[in-house]
């Protein structure tokens, strides 16, 4: 039985929301022996009680989706069950969700041993302290090693920005296939984004809020406390960090449904101003990490350039050793030259690029050459193109980053 505990922050959507845990819960206990699974863990903003749910005519959408860590026995499960749960997610969704919920589920599987071994993070302190244990042992969560947020290293909160900076890449040239109900999910991505940025600044100084809610706030007396920081951030962030943070929580209460109407075009033309508008707040977050980080000040390509020479030699040849290793490159692999590594690792190239490319989306001229030289490839294989260079930067960053 799923332990008593919210799920968002609308009453009226609790049955059906527990409706849907619970039934994940026996979805995934149905199709593993007891001799393999763990326990199933509820992560993210509903294990929070902080998921966003939308009314809509007939049935109700989940923005962004409901995440569950399935715990394995041992790591030969792990490698023997990662690719057959990949299609867990949406087989369970189509099941459960049915005409009356539309919703994402992600199922990521980890060995037990996971916990024990994980490292200071804004995720892993998240799982756990607010992780829900729904199967298995209640004390499963509690093997993580404990630690206060000011461990979190600066460089997690730092990466983030990066992730997501490239994240928006894939999101902007993609808005033009979406349509429908789907650009409420775009909309709702775009609103986390601002949230992110907020819960950035707050892990890279050591003050971690993981409540949505309580964001704004925290962000307000960091902002008041640290001048260098107010002199980085757009004026008017304050005001769309409160009002992300009410929209989050409380979708129906602020009016979200209103982004399903217009015509498509129309939609679609404002999300990419949207995404845009946003690059003054990201940029400026960016470069402010970056000067307390490496203890100078700058433009963004200085420090981007500065940066990428941070990570040791040992790190470097790792990092480029590893790559041939991993399968399935989206371009060939013998344009990503050794060489390189005396340069940086492919990580924090990728960072940089992506990084100049998201602040490109604003420029009135943007710098195609620039972007182009951080991208770890020879030289006769950078595009130049700016749209091309954002395919490319996100194609390698999935290949590299997440599927290494």
């Amino acid at each position: 039985m799923t332990p008593a505990f919210p799920l968002c922050c609308e009453p009226r959507h609790e049955a059906a929301l527990r409706a849907v845990v619970d039934g994940c819960v026996e979805f995934v206990r149905r199709r593993l022996a007891p001799s393999t699974l763990v326990g199933i863990v509820l992560t993210g903003s509903f294990a929070r009680g902080e998921g966003s749910v939308l009314s809509l005519p007939g049935h109700l959408k989940v923005l962004g989706d409901i995440e569950f860590f399935v715990v394995l026995a041992t790591g030969a499960d792990y490698r023997r069950l990662r690719g057959e749960m990949k299609g867990w997610g949406p087989a369970a969704a189509a099941t459960l969700g049915g005409d009356r919920v539309d919703v994402d589920i992600e199922f990521g599987p980890v060995d037990v041993g996971y916990f024990r071994r994980a490292d200071p993070s804004i995720f892993v302190y998240d799982l756990r302290h607010h992780g829900k244990v729904l199967w298995g042992p209640p004390d499963l969560l509690e093997t993580i090693p404990p630690f206060n947020v000011d461990a979190i290293p600066r460089e997690d909160a730092l990466r983030l920005l990066f992730n997501r900076t490239i994240e928006q890449l894939d999101t902007y040239d993609h808005i033009g296939d979406v349509e429908g109900d789907a650009l409420l999910d775009i909309a709702y991505r775009r609103l986390k984004i601002v949230l992110d940025l907020a819960g950035s600044a707050l892990a890279f100084t050591g003050s971690h809020c993981v409540s949505y809610g309580r964001r704004p706030a925290a962000l307000g007396g960091l902002v008041v406390e640290t001048p260098s920081l107010a002199r980085r951030i757009p004026e008017d962030f304050a005001g769309q960090l409160s009002r992300a943070a009410r929209v989050k929580l409380a979708p129906d209460d602020h009016d979200f449904a209103s982004l399903a109407g217009g015509t498509t075009a129309a939609r679609q033309t404002a999300l990419r101003a949207q995404i845009a508008a946003d690059v003054p707040a990201m940029t400026g977050l960016l470069c402010w990490e970056l000067e307390q980080l490496l203890g100078t000040r700058g433009d963004l390509t200085r420090l981007l350039r500065l940066y990428v020479r941070t990570p040791s030699l040992l790190r470097r040849v790792r990092d480029w050793a590893k790559l041939p290793l991993t399968p399935h490159a989206p371009l060939p692999l013998r344009t990503l030259l050794t060489p390189l590594m005396w340069r940086s690792t492919p990580r924090a190239l990728l960072y940089a690029a992506g990084a100049l490319a998201h602040a490109g989306l604003a420029a009135t001229r943007p710098d195609p050459h620039t972007v182009a030289s951080f991208l770890p490839l020879t030289a006769r294989a950078r595009p130049l193109d700016a749209q091309a260079q954002r395919r490319t930067i996100v194609a390698l960053w999935r290949w590299c980053l997440r599927n290494s």
